[in-house]
């Protein structure tokens, strides 16, 4: 048996790695991540979408920084006096950008945690910030919500507005934004959810309300018929956390104290997902896994589970946890991880769907690398390293066009001087003298050759080396595809069908470094940068 040591699991694993864990009897069981952090009691967690080693995690009071996925930590800012940690958010377009919401203010970081100023503290209760977001495909707009109302800023957090058409006084819980709609903002009040499709955020719509379970669910009819009814209003259980599913923007799923719940058509009308597998009915926070197929996990007073819509089935998560309550949970798109009680956990992904038999369809497998750059983005960052991008030649030939518009200048500049000798005669006797007469010139020349508007000698050099261009850019493209899917052949293999032989499984993995060492000479070490996390999904040297 392969044993890996305490290193090796802190980082993410590579494909053969993961596929030696697998093989042993051991299943998929939570690790900490936090190891290095005396304060175990954790409430937040956030992974940076694009860099999944850059990770946040915030107890009520302290917020904390890793670079290198978990393995070390220090303190990045500290809350006020008599104020809590409420939200964590990091900009997917500005690796750069940090915010942390408070009880006492919204914090702004932009230069990755280092120093951190307050950018929004409004009067009354718009000073307790309870949920933050950076919008996805809006660069500088950042989201506040707020126990007074949701604000907005455009400009990085130097200014902010409130939204018009939301009345102030509503608290606003949660904020998401569908990956597939980008105007689609919904919004969790403490009085239900509404939804905004402009890029203004003036104009919203109320959606459904999630209804109270039927007593017939939970108590006998004896029983149901013997209970007080009470108003709609009180019996609706309130929301605690909200998500889109990434491949259906019309799908939300919302936590309540009373279990999960979802929507197929916008939010309009709700159904209760079952409990059956499920300790808690309250959950404190939910989170949507985009792997085959699609993956609700909730947190909650009794640990950690995982609902499969497609079969309406609950798994407890909770191997390898030393608690069982949960308060938050963030993904890398490698490894689940989540806030407990405890510290903080990671979870890998790739082994616990393995584990669950979640096997994907084959061309689910296939696009089911969403921490991999795309064949067409790696040619692109080829093409561009290696300078050939046929925008390059239209180029050329637009230059030497416009010559022919441009006139050929000379400039000359002469002095001359002239020397006169005279003579005259005096009763004295005859006087000879000299005199210089100097002169300065300039000219200056301008010609155009008008045939250069019809024919360019140039354009035959010009041809020659777009034909050369041609044919690099066709060898370059052409060995990046085949070292792509050649590795992309590989990973599928080593999840499918793993060799047994310990010496095959090292030649596997030899041979997928080499392919990604090859796709960073193509791209200059652009390749490697854009593998997020490793794991299942790449090898990080």
């Amino acid at each position: 048996m392969y044993l890996m040591d305490k290193k090796s699991l802190d980082r993410p694993p590579s494909p053969a790695l993961l596929m030696l864990a697998f093989l042993s009897l051991a299943g998929a069981e939570w690790r900490p991540a936090s190891a290095s952090l005396e304060e175990t009691r954790l409430r937040l967690v956030a992974a940076h979408p694009h860099q999944p080693r850059r990770l946040l995690t915030a107890s009520d009071q302290a917020l904390y920084a890793s670079e290198d996925g978990g393995q070390s930590w220090s303190v990045c800012l500290r809350a006020p006096h008599a104020a809590r940690f409420t939200s964590l958010a990091l900009d997917p377009l500005n690796i750069h950008r940090l915010a942390a919401a408070t009880t006492n203010g919204l914090y702004l970081s932009t230069n990755g945690g280092r120093r951190w100023q307050r950018v929004f503290r409004g009067p009354g209760g718009q000073s307790q910030c309870q949920v933050a977001l950076f919008h996805p495909a809006r660069r500088d707009e950042l989201l506040a919500g707020t126990a007074a109302g949701l604000f907005v800023s455009r400009d990085g957090g130097r200014s902010w507005g409130q939204t018009g058409g939301l009345p102030a006084q509503r608290s606003i819980l949660a904020l998401a934004i569908s990956p597939r709609a980008a105007t689609r903002l919904y919004v969790l009040t403490d009085s239900g959810l509404v939804v905004s499709e402009d890029e203004t955020h003036l104009r919203w719509k109320q959606l459904g309300t999630i209804p109270q379970r039927s007593p017939a669910s939970e108590e006998s009819p004896e029983d149901a018929e013997e209970a007080p009814q009470e108003p709609e209003a009180a019996l609706a259980p309130a929301f605690t956390s909200l998500s889109v599913d990434p491949r259906d923007p019309q799908r939300l799923y919302a936590g309540t104290p009373e279990g999960l719940w979802f929507s197929t058509d916008g939010g309009m009308a709700w159904r209760a997902a079952n409990r059956v597998g499920v300790g808690s009915a309250a959950i404190q926070h939910l989170l949507l896994q985009a792997h085959s197929p699609t993956s609700v996990y909730v947190a909650t007073a009794d640990g950690i589970a995982r609902y499969r819509p497609e079969s309406e089935q609950w798994d407890t998560v909770t191997a390898g946890l030393p608690t069982l309550r949960a308060w938050h949970l963030a993904s890398t798109g490698t490894y689940l991880l989540a806030a407990t009680d405890a510290g903080l956990y990671q979870l890998d992904l790739a082994q616990e769907q393995l584990d669950q038999g979640s096997w994907p369809e084959a061309r689910d497998l296939l696009n089911d690398f969403p921490q991999e750059p795309t064949i067409s983005q790696t040619q692109q960052a080829a093409i561009a390293y290696a300078d050939v991008a046929s925008e390059k030649i239209a180029r050329w030939r637009r230059q030497a066009a416009l010559r022919a518009l441009l006139p050929t200048v000379s400039l000359g500049y002469n002095r001359d001087q002239d020397t006169y000798i005279a003579s005259s005669v005096t009763t004295t006797g005859t006087r000879v003298f000299q005199t210089d007469d100097p002169s300065n010139g300039t000219d200056l020349r301008v010609g155009w050759d008008l045939g250069d508007l019809i024919w360019n000698g140039d354009q035959t050099s010009i041809d020659v080396r777009s034909r050369l261009m041609v044919q690099l850019r066709d060898d370059v493209l052409d060995d990046v595809t085949r070292a792509y899917f050649e590795r992309r052949r590989i990973e599928v293999a080593l999840l499918t069908d793993p060799p047994s032989d310990p010496k095959a499984q090292v030649d596997q993995e030899l041979r997928l470094q080499e392919l990604t060492a090859r796709l960073d000479a193509l791209t200059g070490g652009w390749f490697s940068e854009h593998i997020n996390g490793g794991g299942m999904h790449g090898t990080r040297q």
